[in-house]
């Protein structure tokens, strides 16, 4: 339908445009736009200095405000939140199966989904006060997405992905204790997102995030873990976490007697610039306390101006069970990606991708896979107080491969567009 030499020209073409304006270094102006220490509940959250309080509020608390409860849940430094999500893609190749191959949350083509449902009730707490606290986060999810990241024994129960369409999950829920050693330190106690990897499962998380996920957001990453987690300052802008869990996806059930390592250490580098280390250690496989599975995985978030955002990132998969024959076997994945705020009602992003899986880990043996993605951030009601939490994000995406693995194709075309409330 496509002719596929001339589509890769004009994708390489429209990259090398759309970036090259956006590298010039940082000017005195932009000395305001400081990157935060993220937060390593979500260690790829990486943003701006937080807005006051006032002007950050979310709609569930804003409106609670008007009511008793929101004096009283602000006494208590609980927060309530959320979203929902809706998405729809298009594939111009028009599986005969309606799927589009090695994608995760947007695999079914020409149907419209309620991706997520989401509502969080935190109570966060600081570390580096350096004293007693305690907080917790219980985060539940509702929609199509669910399906596809229930844990070993929890709600997963379901007779399969889309059995039914929408389901239920708890996606974390966790205590955290503060404690007074170390000049600070917290530990984490329950089941929480994955810390390995740039994207995550809230789409309103990412540093630089499309509707589509990363192939190897789909074949690589876990999605949660269950277990402790324990988080301090190395020295002021270093944080390291580190922790032992059941292992990836294990819940209240455990596919093997053996517990995983779990771990990362967060450089914030300077105000613009920071890197995120992450690795997962440990038997995966069920029933086998022998063969480890080890991710690594390496992001650097640079802050180039206060409207230009890049991201670029490595990782590597090596499963000692974890080939297509039973043997050892590795995959790896580098990304880059970049975002420009061209006004306050558009941000223009791109994400170019590599996957290479040698022994069939996760798709077929010796398979290379590689995407461009361009999309946008609409937020049309920018200056609205209350409007401006409705953010459309619509994307072109083109997937390659060096094998004809998409229906006997080495390609596939697709049009995807999600629209995310924030709550």
């Amino acid at each position: 339908m496509f002719n596929q030499p001339a589509v890769r020209r004009v994708l390489v073409a429209a990259a090398a445009f759309a970036l090259a304006p956006f590298a010039s270094a940082a000017t005195p102006a932009d000395e305001a736009a400081a990157i935060a220490l993220p937060d390593l509940a979500t260690p790829y959250s990486l943003v701006f200095t937080p807005a006051p309080a006032a002007e950050a509020r979310r709609p569930i608390m804003a409106l609670l405000d008007r009511t008793p409860v929101g004096r009283t849940l602000d006494d208590w430094g609980i927060d309530i939140y959320g979203h929902v999500e809706v998405g729809y893609t298009y594939n111009f190749d028009n599986p005969s199966n309606n799927q589009n191959a090695f994608r995760l949350f947007d695999f079914q083509d020409q149907k419209a989904i309620l991706d997520q449902l989401d509502l969080s009730i935190e109570r966060r707490v600081d570390y580096r006060k350096n004293k007693w606290d305690v907080g917790f986060l219980m985060e539940w999810m509702y929609g199509a997405d669910a399906g596809l990241i229930h844990a070993n024994g929890v709600f997963d129960w379901y007779d399969g992905p889309r059995k039914p369409e929408n389901q239920f999950d708890p996606v974390q829920f966790y205590v955290d204790v503060t404690m007074p050693i170390l000049n600070g330190a917290r530990l984490r106690m329950g089941k929480f997102a994955n810390l390995v990897g740039y994207e995550s499962i809230n789409p309103t998380a990412d540093f630089i995030g499309f509707y589509s996920r990363s192939f190897i957001f789909g074949t690589g990453y876990p999605f949660t873990h269950t277990g402790g987690l324990l988080t301090f300052d190395v020295c002021k802008d270093v944080t390291v976490t580190a922790g032992v869990t059941r292992g990836d996806e294990q819940g209240f059930k455990d596919n093997n007697d053996a517990v995983s390592f779990l771990g990362s250490l967060n450089w914030v580098i300077n105000k613009d610039m920071a890197l995120y280390v992450a690795n997962s250690t440990g038997p995966e496989q069920p029933g086998d306390n022998g063969d480890y599975r080890t991710t690594w995985d390496a992001t650097f978030y640079w802050q180039a101006s206060p409207k230009c955002k890049f991201l670029a990132n490595g990782y590597f998969l090596y499963d000692a069970a974890g080939a297509a024959n039973g043997d050892s076997g590795y995959l790896y994945s580098v990304a880059l990606l970049s975002s420009y705020e061209m006004c306050r009602e558009a941000i223009f992003k791109i994400r170019g991708e590599y996957l290479h899986d040698q022994d069939g880990v996760r798709i077929p043996a010796g398979t290379s896979l590689y995407e461009v993605t361009v999309g946008l951030d609409v937020i049309p009601f920018a200056k609205d107080p209350w409007l401006r939490n409705l953010i459309v994000r619509p994307e072109f995406r083109a997937d390659f491969a060096s094998d004809p693995v998409f229906q006997g194709e080495s390609h596939q075309y697709t049009f995807g567009i999600d629209a995310i409330v924030k709550l």
